[in-house]
């Protein structure tokens, strides 16, 4: 599933999800929304200015990166803990 997600991914993007993977690694599961923003707001703690909205903010900018055709492939295909970290509407025009 994660290449899935990494296959609908810009190709740079693509690159830098998949650079340095352990396939070896042993797969852990998904954390809380709470502890994912911890884990975002710690990442270089002393120069870090994340919001509590970081998370879909990147969210967002990804997906009008994306195809839309692609993006949605790739939500419906990923355990549901995971689309919903993902998940986030465009805002209205």
């Amino acid at each position: 599933m994660a290449l899935d997600f990494a296959n609908a991914l810009p190709p740079v993007l693509r690159a830098i999800f998949v650079e340095d993977w352990n396939l070896a690694s042993p797969v852990t599961p998904m954390p809380g929304m709470e502890e994912l923003r911890a884990e975002v707001k710690a990442i270089r703690e002393a120069h870090n200015f994340s919001t509590d909205t970081a998370i879909a903010e990147v969210a967002l900018a990804l997906r009008q990166n994306m195809n839309e055709l692609d993006y949605g492939r790739m939500l419906k295909n990923l355990p549901a803990e995971a689309a919903t970290y993902w998940k986030v509407e465009p805002p209205a025009a």
